[in-house]
């Protein structure tokens, strides 16, 4: 039997769901801005798995499959161990809607949860980190892209003693898989942040797997993602034995896949990176994402104030997109179709066949 769980304040005895919150900062006013936290503890010892959404203020979906998970979906009787969720990981972001914190424009993902005395939203990972993060067996982390011409995907970003569970989330929730290999070439410090111990890069070098999954058009509720996250999710849990029953079979139903040895097919998806612009205007995507593309093709044109065609963006070299990015993605409520120079016009990946 599972003992008492405390996560923050909510604290969920052997067969409960508890709810609560972890303690986070006060604003100029005195008022508490706190983390909110479920805590379902099942009746049968296992791992602890945390589901963790809305890292950034303005990607709502995971928030909706976390709660269909925690309120509909689970029960404590069906569980083997725990899930721990947190549905809102920056409540300063989400109260404005933006990507980033309104306070000091930092994102809780990318800053040291090392410093509890340090900026505000050092101190907000510190508190996910210590309450949360650090105790889990395994973290499925929920994003969005903002717009809806956008991949299901999910990232892995392994270290040696990762790579095996990582491979095995990964094949069980079954969207398109795109590979970093910083963590295994490097070790887990130099990744992702710059060597910053992040959540993502200090739970990797204590060896915590992390899946990150990308819905679509995080601003508003989509019926899509939220089958996705929850049918995910829980084959996710069943392959890591919280759940009773076999994972589904294959790849999720009628979302565009390009495939990989996680996925289903054959080779590994491996990131390129973000493809940027000259000159500023209105961006017009050309490709559809998650479709071959071949070296030289335009994939965006930037359209002048004066409505005359300025720029064609090439695909570097024969891969995929996996989303539209636009102008002002961290400091608004949504991004728009338009674009700056050196912005963000469209995130590419490639498949490399294996022999």
């Amino acid at each position: 039997m599972s003992d008492t769980i405390e996560v923050g304040d909510a604290a969920a005895e052997p067969g409960e769901l508890a709810t609560g919150y972890i303690d986070g900062v006060e604003l100029t006013t005195g008022d508490s801005i706190d983390i909110p936290v479920l805590v379902l503890n099942g009746v049968e010892d296992g791992p602890t798995a945390l589901l963790f959404s809305t890292q950034h203020g303005k990607e709502l979906q995971g928030t909706e499959v976390v709660h269909e998970l925690m309120h509909r979906e689970l029960s404590p009787e069906s569980v083997a161990g725990a899930v721990v969720a947190i549905p809102v990981a920056n409540p300063l972001a989400f109260m404005h809607a933006t990507y980033r914190s309104w306070i000091d424009n930092r994102d809780v993902g990318y800053v040291s949860v090392e410093n509890p005395a340090g900026n505000t939203t050092e101190r907000l990972a510190n508190a996910i980190w210590t309450e949360a993060w650090s105790e889990a067996d395994l973290v499925l982390n929920f994003h969005c892209n903002d717009h809806p011409d956008s991949l299901y995907f999910q990232i892995i970003e392994p270290t040696e003693e990762t790579e095996p569970d990582l491979e095995r989330a990964a094949e069980a929730f079954g969207v398109t898989t795109i590979r970093k290999d910083d963590r295994v070439d490097q070790g887990p410090s130099p990744a992702g942040a710059g060597g910053v111990p992040t959540l993502s890069n200090k739970g990797a070098a204590e060896g915590i797997p992390e899946l990150m999954v990308e819905f679509i058009d995080g601003r508003y509720l989509d019926e899509t993602s939220l089958r996705v996250g929850v049918d995910g999710t829980l084959d996710v849990l069943r392959e890591f034995d919280l759940l009773d029953g076999e994972p589904s079979e294959g790849p999720q139903d009628d979302v565009t896949l390009v495939p990989c040895k996680y996925t289903g097919g054959t080779g590994v998806n491996r990131a390129h990176g973000m493809l940027r612009n000259d000159h500023g205007g209105l961006l017009y995507p050309t490709q559809p994402t998650g479709e071959f593309v071949e070296a030289g093709e335009v994939v965006a044109d930037v359209v002048d104030l004066h409505g005359e065609r300025i720029e064609q963006v090439e695909m570097p070299e024969d891969g995929y997109l996996w989303a539209y990015a636009g102008a002002q993605q961290f400091a608004t409520s949504g991004a728009m179709q338009t674009i700056e120079s050196g912005g963000k016009v469209v995130y590419a990946f490639t498949h490399e066949d294996e022999a």
